[in-house]
């Protein structure tokens, strides 16, 4: 009777498992700007394989960048790599006061002469997170930018007119 209560209790156990899927990181994929004040475009690439490469255009130029991503909770944190090609370097995000300058004029290789209009946008501990199907900037509080300010990315391209 023992043998037949414990074998019971371990088919119950058994069943009662269940397998755990793999879910697929839902970061993964290619992302697209979804406003921006300019024309231009803009999209994010992130890679199974830890990496992502981002890529942005509009009227006078353009910029690129490429790095690594982990995830920290719900959210996402892009971190640029260095560039063995010379472009002029920024901040994925930049915001610069009425009548204020950039102070210094920072190279991916020092005294390079860069050749085209491309810049390196620097991805610095950048956060983003979901929402609805939606990959959200999350604003640095020592950005001095408006909290108005929205970078929004989504699956698909928006419909240029």
């Amino acid at each position: 009777m023992r043998i037949r209560i414990f074998s019971f209790l371990i088919l119950i156990f058994l069943i009662s498992c269940k397998k755990s899927e793999v879910r697929v990181n839902k970061f993964i994929g290619t992302w697209h700007d979804t406003e921006y004040i300019v024309p231009g475009k803009s999209s994010i690439r992130i890679n199974t394989d830890s990496s992502f490469y981002y890529k942005s255009r509009g009227c006078q130029g353009g910029s690129v960048s490429n790095g690594k991503w982990k995830i920290i909770g719900d959210s996402i944190e892009l971190n640029s790599t260095t560039s063995d090609s010379c472009y002029k370097m920024f901040p994925f995000i930049l915001c610069i006061p009425f009548r204020e300058n950039i102070k210094k004029d920072v190279r991916t290789i020092p005294n390079c002469n860069p050749d085209n209009d491309t810049f390196f946008a620097i991805f610095s501990k950048e956060v983003f997170y979901m929402k609805n199907d939606s990959l959200i900037y999350k604003l640095k509080k020592n950005s001095k930018c408006p909290d108005t300010l929205k970078i929004v990315f989504a699956k698909t391209q928006k419909i240029r007119k």
